[in-house]
């Protein structure tokens, strides 16, 4: 979404200013984070489970992408505190 050239937003931080100007730089980056993700996910779940983890994790993460983001909903707090109170509502449940 970064990268895209019909995606203008007045409030972007300086990474994403930098990564924008970057595009082949900016997708290699968004590659190595998701495959470093799902390492992870495949590390503590096991290969099979982690996979499919993965792979769900990246489809819900888009569709809030492509459903909060345009309307603007919310902004990065409050993405950060919904993420915070979910992983300790699964922790702790």
């Amino acid at each position: 979404m970064n990268t895209s050239k019909r995606i203008v937003w007045p409030s972007r931080s300086r990474v994403l200013n930098y990564l924008t100007d970057y595009p082949r730089q900016s997708k290699w980056f968004a590659a190595a984070l998701f495959l470093i993700a799902t390492w992870l996910c495949a590390g503590l779940m096991g290969f099979g489970s982690g996979l499919f983890a993965a792979v769900v994790i990246l489809m819900t993460a888009g569709s809030v992408a492509v459903l909060f983001f345009p309307f603007r909903y919310f902004g990065a707090r409050a993405v950060a505190i919904l993420y915070l109170c979910g992983v300790l509502l699964e922790t702790l449940f």
